[in-house]
Parts: structure tokens; C-alpha cells; sequence
């Protein structure tokens, strides 16, 4: 994204998270990173800094060309909160993500998709 600073600059930084305050004021976090150095006991070596910060979207701009939708959270409808897994006879174990009988593997599923899973019955899916 481009911001716009105070002094009429602009930047480039890379933004890694968009929100709303409690009174609806859209918000970027944004890294910016900086040349720099470190003294070492052989002499200064180029280290980059990178600063972090937040600035509201009215002085934010997207860069014509990058995609910026993985900013977006996912809508309710499509975050995956199950994990589905196939048993050797063929059906279908769904359970949450934060269960402790969970497993590594499988398959992740919304919820509208491992309801989907169950409601075709037991010989199809269980919890």
C-alpha cells in the first residue's frame, strides 16, 4: 500500500492487517523497512529495521495491481472450524478443529459443508 504522509511524502509499506476501531474508523497496520546498521566489534554492518504502525484508510492507497483480499476475515459461511476424516470403512468423522480428539490429517471443512457431511446420516458422517 501507499500511504500518504503528513508532510505530503508518500511510502510504500507492506500492510499485514486492516481493521475497524470501536467507532468504525477503518485502520492499516503496516511494516515499513528501513536501511539501518549494527556496530559490530569488526565494524558496522547493514542491517534493515523494520518499524510497524497504523494509519487510518483515508491516507492509505492500494498499488494498482496487487491483490489485497487476503486482508479480508473470512465471511462466517467459509471458516473452516472442522476437520473431517475418513475411516477405513469409508465414513466420515467430523470434529471441531480445537477438539482434543482431533487428528493431524483430514480434510478442513466449513460449517456449512460438515453439516452437509451429517445430515446425510451416520453410514455417511458422525461427530
Amino acid at each position: 500500500m501507499e500511504a500518504v504522509l503528513p508532510d505530503g511524502q508518500t511510502i510504500r509499506a507492506l500492510v499485514t492487517r486492516r481493521q475497524r476501531d470501536r467507532s468504525g474508523i477503518g485502520w492499516y497496520d503496516l511494516e515499513l523497512t528501513l536501511p539501518g546498521r549494527v556496530n559490530t566489534p569488526r565494524g558496522p554492518i547493514q542491517q534493515p529495521h523494520v518499524v510497524t504502525f497504523s494509519a487510518p484508510y483515508g491516507i492509505v492507497r492500494p498499488i494498482e495491481g496487487q491483490d489485497y483480499n487476503i486482508l479480508d476475515p473470512p465471511t462466517p459461511e467459509k471458516r473452516t472450524r472442522w476437520r473431517v476424516d475418513v475411516t477405513r470403512d469409508g465414513r466420515r468423522l467430523v470434529h471441531r478443529l480445537d477438539g482434543a480428539a482431533g487428528s493431524d490429517g483430514g480434510s478442513l471443512a466449513a460449517d456449512a459443508n460438515a453439516l452437509r457431511l451429517l445430515v446425510q446420516g451416520p453410514q455417511v458422517a458422525t461427530m
